[in-house]
C-alpha cells in the first residue's frame, strides 16, 4: 500500500521541480537595456535594446521602440539607436575596427525592429616611414 500512495505523489513532485528549475534558470531572451537610460539621450521613441555575442568576432543588436509612435523619424531613431551601440561595445571589446550591418528590419504591433549585426575587422596598423628612408 505504501508504494501506490509514492507513485501517486511522484508526478506531482517531478511537475513542482521542474517548475522550479525553469523559474530559477530563468528566460531564454536576452536582458533588454533602456538606451536614453544608458546612453543619456532623449530620443522620443524611447529605444530598447539587447545585445546578443555570437563569437570572439560577431555579435547581434536588437532594437526596438518603447513607446508608440507613427512618426517617420522612429527608423531613424533606432538606427542611431543601434549604431550608438555598436559603437560603444565595440570599444569596450576593444575592437579597432568593425563593421555594422543592418540585417532585418521589421513591424510587429505598434513596434518597429532593427536587427544589425556587427563584425570585428582585422586592423592593420599603417606603415610609417623610416626615417633617413627614400621619399
Amino acid at each position: 500500500m505504501k508504494n501506490i500512495i509514492q507513485l501517486r505523489w511522484t508526478p506531482w513532485l517531478l511537475a513542482i521541480n521542474a517548475a522550479i528549475a525553469v523559474l530559477a534558470a530563468g528566460c531564454a531572451t536576452p536582458e533588454q537595456h533602456s538606451f536614453n537610460h544608458d546612453f543619456g539621450e532623449q530620443l522620443p521613441v524611447k529605444p530598447m535594446y539587447s545585445i546578443q555575442n555570437m563569437d570572439a568576432t560577431h555579435f547581434r543588436i536588437t532594437v526596438h521602440q518603447g513607446t508608440p509612435s507613427k512618426q517617420v523619424e522612429r527608423v531613424t531613431n533606432l538606427k542611431d539607436a543601434a549604431t550608438t551601440i555598436a559603437k560603444a561595445e565595440a570599444q569596450r571589446l576593444g575592437w579597432e575596427k568593425w563593421q555594422l550591418d543592418y540585417i532585418r528590419e521589421y513591424d510587429q504591433g505598434w513596434m518597429h525592429y532593427v536587427v544589425a549585426e556587427v563584425t570585428r575587422e582585422k586592423y592593420i596598423a599603417p606603415a610609417l616611414p623610416q626615417a633617413g628612408g627614400k621619399p
